[in-house]
């Protein structure tokens, strides 16, 4: 091989390094995000399923109240 082919193999090879890497600096950041947005969705899973409790129970006392609407209606009729 002359050195011209040599160079040429070195600076193939230097810019594949340079790509991999940037990959590897680009996957980082992937991952990171990617921790990041499953712990926001797991937050917002429990936040959803609170709210959930929360206005089932409140329907709960708006049927009981209902009820008991219904019932104090039927006795004065």
């Amino acid at each position: 091989m002359s050195i011209e082919s040599l160079g040429q193999l070195e600076a193939k090879l230097q810019n594949l390094i340079d790509k991999l890497e940037l990959t590897r600096m680009e996957l980082e950041e992937l991952r990171s995000s990617n921790t990041r947005l499953e712990d926001e969705n797991s937050h917002l899973k429990q936040e959803l399923s609170s709210w959930s409790d929360r206005v089932g129970a409140l329907l709960g006392k708006l049927d009981s109240v209902s009820d008991e609407a219904e019932e104090v209606a039927y006795e004065q009729a």
